[in-house]
């Protein structure tokens, strides 16, 4: 808005919304703004809850961009030649694939999977089912599926005990994750696993939830990096640290990009009509490297050539954001640990292009 706003002076507006990450309130929601006139929704978090919205955003052709659910079930949701659902967060198709890696390389042989059952968890833990079940080294000994948002999981981790595995795959969000953890070591003598977690469990909240941060200690997982080392991410961190006297959350850069995304596809369309953002989106960042790139922090310029009628390369604050036909984005993916000492610390990085050398 500073920069003059969009098509000629319009101003944005955001309307900020709670879904609860609950698919029923986020369908309650998404209708409210769309009956206040909303030309685009940045959103759910939830994978869940952002399968429930695609589809109320697709009939009303409204472009929906969500920068963290990672379900893979939202590749193919909507068809490639009608899309109006993106995400700038990658697929957790690979990040199963880098999960059976890194239990190959922790010489794991006996795995449980226990996973929240929902549109993250499901999908995600047959994702890693079928990438260990072609190691000829590790067994897949149980799968356990549990119901989020409780207070106690001691079934589901006496469960996961009896089969007797050495790593555990923990699918789960941070409440959850410190929840079943705790659980885990109040059991009479748990046994010795390694845990190896999710995107989902890399936040504060974890090792908070636990009751005790030492029950986390040790825990190594994969993420999906979100703050990679290039010129937008420095500068979005930068800015954001300037403005907010903190350091940016996880995702906080994808849901930037998101929000930008948006902005500059409404400019390159020269309308708020839906199906012509939806294809601007797919302009607006992409891999012609004849077109001027712009970073984070530059919508003045951005717009600027826009508005002259020339072509923009947004490079986003949480890394690619060039759209494939299924509105999904590409990124490298991170291997963490947490430690009492020194939290979560990146320990490797694996692209997709290492999982099939």
């Amino acid at each position: 808005n500073a920069a003059g706003g969009l098509l000629g002076g319009r101003q944005i507006e955001l309307i900020v919304v709670d879904d609860r990450t609950q698919p029923d309130q986020a369908a309650r929601v998404a209708e409210e703004l769309l009956a206040q006139g909303a030309v685009g929704i940045i959103g759910s978090l939830s994978s869940s809850a952002t399968e429930e919205v695609q589809a109320i955003t697709a009939a009303a052709q409204v472009p929906q961009i969500s920068c963290c659910s990672t379900s893979q079930n939202l590749t193919s949701i909507q068809p490639a030649d009608d899309r109006y659902l993106f995400r700038t967060a990658p697929s957790d198709t690979v990040q199963a694939r880098v999960l059976a890696r890194l239990a190959v390389d922790s010489a794991c042989a006996r795995v449980a999977i226990l996973h929240i059952n929902d549109a993250y968890g499901e999908p995600f833990a047959e994702g890693i089912t079928q990438s260990l079940t072609s190691e000829p080294t590790v067994d897949v000994v149980e799968v356990v599926p549990f119901v989020g948002g409780r207070s106690n999981y001691d079934a589901e981790v006496e469960a996961v005990a009896s089969a007797n595995p050495d790593c555990v795959a923990l699918v789960a969000f941070p409440d959850d994750g410190g929840e079943i953890l705790r659980a885990w070591n109040n059991l009479g003598s748990p046994p010795p696993v390694t845990w190896i977690g999710t995107d989902g469990l890399k936040d504060p909240g974890f090792p908070t939830a636990a009751g005790d941060a030492s029950f986390v200690d040790g825990v190594i997982g994969t993420a999906p990096i979100v703050a990679p080392d290039t010129r937008s991410a420095n500068a979005f961190a930068a800015s954001y640290e300037v403005t907010f006297g903190e350091e940016p959350g996880i995702f906080g850069g994808n849901q930037y990009d998101a929000t930008v995304l948006l902005a500059l596809a409404i400019q390159k369309a020269g309308t708020t009509e839906g199906s012509a953002v939806r294809d601007a989106l797919y302009e607006v960042a992409n891999l012609d490297d004849s077109e001027p790139t712009v970073f984070s922090g530059q919508m003045p310029r951005a717009l600027g050539v826009l508005e002259e009628g020339g072509d923009v390369d947004y490079e986003g604050a949480s890394g690619s954001v060039n759209f494939d036909p299924s509105g999904d984005v590409t990124t490298d993916y991170e291997i963490w640990t947490y430690d009492t000492v020194d939290g979560f610390t990146r320990i490797d990085v694996i692209s997709a292009m290492d999982l099939d050398r």
